[in-house]
């Protein structure tokens, strides 16, 4: 019974099951698929509370912010619909 040989053994056995199997946590994933849900209808009930809790100059100014960005912010979303 030689003990180098059964530990070498072993060794080499679990490195190729190791390097067999899909769990590897060090192998860099080739793609990653995000799927991201979001209810409208929820959505929008929350921008409308939001708005409502809202002062006129408070609307005003955020109406102005976006006004003045709209071409930064049209930009990004085609960016990303890409």
């Amino acid at each position: 019974m030689n003990i180098n040989k059964i530990v070498k053994d072993s060794v080499n056995g679990i490195k190729d099951k190791y390097k067999s199997t899909q769990l590897n946590p060090f192998k860099i994933p080739e793609h990653i698929t995000i799927t991201h849900k979001f209810d409208i209808v929820n959505s929008y009930g929350d921008i409308y509370r939001f708005f409502k809790g809202l002062s006129p100059e408070k609307v005003k100014e955020i109406a102005t912010v976006c006004t003045e960005q709209s071409k930064m912010i049209e930009s990004i979303i085609k960016d990303r619909l890409k």
